[in-house]
């Protein structure tokens, strides 16, 4: 019994650590002369102060020339914090490409769907591209789905929040490796063009990597009723826990 015990506290011991050794790089990169969401730099200290809670190192770049093999190896997971536009070149997608189909995470939020639309497999780890929202932003009423799932361990029910609602070029309900997450009701607030069925926020197991994407962030309010839990949650299963 005892040898039982103390194996059971050593693996109890070795998933702490792995908790808290995660390593994320957190990339915030805009293409000149296109929209920049002003809340870039409040996400990016979200991410911050989630990694300074949850015991993981967070690295934070603004510049592509970070996307290279020897750097990229470095990470458990890279995080695109409203990042827009075309910003990487061919050689930094193959390097990207080579990170994720080595078992890396990707982190992607709100414009994160708006960024490299012209890269088709970015697209597919993703789960689709920015198409459109509402003139305004609005509040509106989400709903959770796959409740058991590790990304939403942290998340036990959500309210109505102030969003840029996206619309985007596909639906990831029913594809192969997604797995929705929460749905936003376009029924709360005007203009959506969805439907019925609004995934906002899923994961996706795809060429030998994790991704986890929200829609959430057009604003990283420091008073958000669920984003940081959502957020911590996303990290840790896009990094393999």
């Amino acid at each position: 019994m005892k040898k039982i015990i103390l194996l059971m506290s050593s693996l109890i011991m070795t998933s702490t650590a792995y908790a808290k050794d995660i390593k994320v790089l957190a990339f915030s990169q805009v293409e000149p002369g296109i929209y920049h969401h002003l809340s870039n730099l409040n996400g990016i200290a979200l991410i911050e102060r989630l990694g300074k809670k949850q015991g993981w190192k967070v690295d934070v770049t603004h510049d592509s020339g970070s996307f290279n093999d020897k750097r990229l190896s470095q990470y458990d997971v890279v995080a695109f914090i409203n990042s827009t536009g075309d910003i990487l070149n061919d050689e930094q997608q193959a390097s990207f490409e080579r990170y994720i189909r080595n078992g890396g995470g990707y982190v992607g939020t709100h414009s994160a769907a708006d960024t490299e639309h012209g890269w088709e497999w970015y697209g597919k780890l993703v789960g689709g591209f920015f198409r459109s929202h509402p003139d305004t932003d609005q509040v509106g009423e989400t709903s959770l789905e796959n409740k058991n799932h590790p990304a939403l361990k942290h998340v036990q029910e959500t309210v109505p929040v102030l969003e840029e609602w996206y619309d985007y070029t596909s639906n990831v309900r029913g594809k192969p490796g997604y797995t929705v997450l929460m749905t936003v009701d376009e029924n709360t607030y005007e203009g959506g063009v969805t439907g019925d069925d609004h995934p906002i926020t899923w994961v996706n197991e795809f060429d030998g990597g994790r991704a986890f994407y929200t829609g959430f962030g057009h604003y990283f309010q420091k008073d958000h009723p669920f984003l940081s839990e959502l957020l911590i949650g996303g990290v840790e299963w896009a990094a393999g826990e």
